[in-house]
């Protein structure tokens, strides 16, 4: 019997000694990330990533946006609406509802917001270019709102500065003064004046976030952009590609050698295809001016990229309200499996 055991002790080493990878690369199944990052960008769908991958001289550059472990789609539609507007996705992505109407009661439900908070992470949300009626800062007229709680969030806008804000924020700000800016509550860009903002969004976020990680043991950081959209909407292509790369420039700050204690998410809604022109003198009109770019209808269906701990959640097809679940799933711990030892 004891010569059986050397081999069936071999034969499990080496099993559980396989590294475990995903797109090739190296990766820790079933870890919850320590931070967490999620980007939801108005409009975007991965067919934008040439805006980014060929405004180089590099023909084998790859965006930050591209070196993500894992690729998703997600179906756009809710109980009352086949492709709704992207602040409507973005409320079922984070709430797990197909419930979604415009009002306050969108907001009842449960967000990922706060299911993250009460596993003692500490949430942020940062949002840009939002409308009134796009900006999460309306749930805080709703009594039951679940999804931002000021006396233990942080909300920051950036837009035109409003009479009332009371509490400002801006990247370059002495260390007391981000310290303050760390407390719960709603913070508006000092540097934003009659509707043009001079800071970057990619300065803010790295700033606010390194000072939140600094200190804080768990993160869950939300950028809401919807500058990107207003710019394909208008069909300025120059605003679109330096709102992108503004995208990419955050998820670049964000560091690689920690990839299994840090989640990123990218995700879309009311998705705006583009049809590229095909080479030669079109594409290069493209590139000085813009033209030569064929506008689509909104896509049935949006992406999601993820990279890091857990990222292996968003791989496949799913609707837009499982998101959630995506979001704060974590299986079982790993058990052992005595059939990879059976000789039998």
């Amino acid at each position: 019997m004891k010569r059986f055991l050397l081999p069936l002790l071999t034969i499990s080493l080496i099993s559980c000694a396989r590294v475990q990878t995903l797109n090739l690369q190296p990766h820790v199944y079933s870890e919850r990330p320590k931070h967490i990052v999620w980007i939801q960008i108005a409009g975007f769908t991965e067919g934008h990533l040439p805006l980014l991958r060929f405004n180089v001289t590099d023909a084998g550059h790859k965006t930050n946006m591209e070196q993500v472990d894992c690729v998703g789609k997600m179906w756009n539609y809710n109980l009352y609406q086949l492709r709704p507007e992207a602040s409507r996705s973005f409320i079922s992505q984070m709430t797990g509802s197909k419930n979604i109407k415009g009002t306050c009661e969108d907001y009842e439900a449960k967000a990922a917001s706060t299911y993250l908070e009460n596993i003692g992470y500490e949430v942020s949300f940062l949002e840009s270019g939002a409308s009134a009626e796009q900006s999460l800062e309306k749930s805080l007229g709703c009594s039951n709102n679940n999804t931002v709680d000021l006396n233990k969030m942080r909300f920051y806008k950036t837009g035109a500065l409003a009479a009332s804000a009371l509490k400002t924020f801006h990247y370059q700000d002495s260390p007391d003064l981000v310290t303050e800016s760390m407390q719960p509550g709603l913070y508006q860009d000092r540097s934003c004046q009659k509707g043009i903002c001079y800071s970057s969004l990619s300065n803010n976020f790295k700033t606010l976030w390194t000072r939140l990680t600094k200190d804080r043991l768990k993160t869950f950081f939300i950028v809401r952009d919807f500058n990107f959209q207003n710019a394909l909407k208008k069909k300025d292509l120059t605003l679109a590609k330096e709102t992108l790369l503004e995208l990419d420039r955050i998820i670049g700050s964000l560091p690689v050698d920690k990839a299994d204690e840090i989640l990123v998410v990218i995700s879309g809604a009311e998705s705006l295809p583009m049809e590229f022109p095909l080479q030669g003198k079109e594409w290069a009109d493209f590139e000085k001016t813009g033209k030569n770019v064929i506008y689509k209808n909104t896509a049935l269906m949006s992406p999601v990229l993820a990279r890091g701990a857990m990222a292996e959640n968003f791989c496949g097809i799913f609707d837009e309200s499982e998101m959630l679940k995506r979001m704060i799933y974590k299986p079982e711990g790993k058990k052992f499996n005595w059939d990879s030892v059976n000789p039998f």
